[in-house]
């Protein structure tokens, strides 16, 4: 299929096309480091179409990649949303952290974009509550609220303030396991849910009243 015939696509094939631009732009942003190693024209090559192609569905090389952004985040607050469920919030809690890393983990070229330093697009900037992770954050910040408020975390501790450490404690262990293979046998890391388990008992331990 040529270049110019894919970027015809058929009625309702859009969302499909804009996908496959976001999951080529996602690879070479792992593969190249940063949105300036990479071009438009290489991300059109990729799927298979022309530069202007990529323009029908994105405003411009900086949109498209907080599109990736955008859309790697709402998966992992999608996948928050599911697991969260009922329970106490410490069990709460436990499961969001476990959702969270096994997020990280397989879905590895993704989790890397989405904190890998893409700005915010200037069209989007004016509506926090339209930045990518907002939603992800805000159901751990409900959870540990809840928390609080129910007596079963201390109340002490200022839920904003807690709920970014909960985040950087599996945002750790999630970088670290991803490393696992770098380090080789210089670093003896366990499996990820040996690590994920012990982080979260040192989440549950210092959060407990």
């Amino acid at each position: 299929m040529t270049a110019r015939a894919r970027s015809r696509a058929r009625k309702g094939d859009g969302d499909l096309l804009a996908d496959q631009i976001l999951d080529a732009a996602e690879a070479l942003l792992v593969e190249r480091g940063s949105v300036e190693a990479v071009s438009i024209r290489e991300v059109a090559r990729r799927v298979g179409v022309t530069s202007p192609a990529i323009y029908l569905h994105f405003a411009d090389k900086e949109d498209l990649f907080y599109q990736c952004c955008r859309r790697g985040f709402a998966n992992l607050a999608s996948r928050m949303e599911a697991v969260r469920g009922e329970g106490s919030s410490l069990d709460q809690l436990r499961r969001l952290g476990r959702a969270y890393v096994e997020f990280g983990l397989k879905k590895g070229s993704q989790y890397r974009v989405i904190f890998g330093g893409v700005p915010p697009h200037p069209a989007h900037s004016d509506d926090p509550g339209d930045l990518p992770g907002v939603r992800a954050f805000e159901i751990l910040l409900e959870t540990v609220g809840s928390g609080i408020a129910a007596g079963e975390f201390r109340d002490d501790l200022d839920p904003v303030a807690l709920a970014v450490a909960v985040w950087s404690a599996v945002h750790g262990a999630v970088l670290i396991l991803l490393s696992k293979d770098a380090t080789h046998d210089a670093v003896p890391i366990p499996d990820s849910a040996a690590v994920v388990d012990a982080v979260l008992g040192v989440v549950g331990s210092g959060v407990r009243s």
